[in-house]
């Protein structure tokens, strides 16, 4: 919650400084989205669902973060997709923290997609199935497509920041 309630959801500025590292995590959510969609036998809706939900539907958000998640997301995140991410993201979150849950050994799923609005806030897929980052299209293919070995970006800020300043990455994925 801390992590998302301190993202400057309509950060146009942030959207420009930051095309080619957003359009990059938003590929490696996509590629752990479908790490986890696999195990799962298919998503129950993609690209962004409840993976907690679906691994351990019994574990739940404390009442009060819920509540306080709710109040924010009505008051600052303007997307139903969006909201919907959020809501997934602290269950997963809420479940992670759950003593006693195994989980596969995968990477977290909703860590890129965390940094995708930090680094710019809110971003939401076009009516082509395809979400835009200053021109750079990441096109939503069946989840299976994006089933990847290879990370697509590192996580960290140092990488995040060179990317941007290199600005090498242009193609339409």
């Amino acid at each position: 919650m801390e992590r998302l309630t301190a993202v400057r959801w309509t950060n146009l500025e942030g959207r420009n400084a930051h095309v080619a590292s957003r359009s990059r995590l938003m590929v490696e959510y996509l590629r752990r989205a479908s790490l986890w969609a696999e195990v799962l036998g298919g998503p129950p809706k993609w690209p962004i669902f409840d993976i907690a939900g679906a691994l351990a539907p019994a574990v739940r958000v404390d009442p009060e973060v819920a509540a306080w998640l709710e109040e924010f997301l009505v008051t600052h995140v303007g997307g139903i997709e969006t909201e919907n991410a959020c809501r997934a993201a602290v269950r997963w979150a809420t479940l992670r923290d759950t003593p006693g849950v195994g989980l596969p050994d995968l990477p977290d799923p909703f860590e890129p997609l965390l940094l995708v609005y930090e680094r710019g806030g809110e971003v939401i897929a076009d009516e082509s199935r395809a979400f835009n980052f200053g021109g750079r299209r990441v096109q939503i293919k069946p989840w299976r497509e994006h089933l990847s070995a290879e990370p697509a970006t590192a996580l960290d800020s140092d990488a995040l920041d060179a990317l941007d300043a290199s600005d090498v990455w242009r193609a339409v994925i």
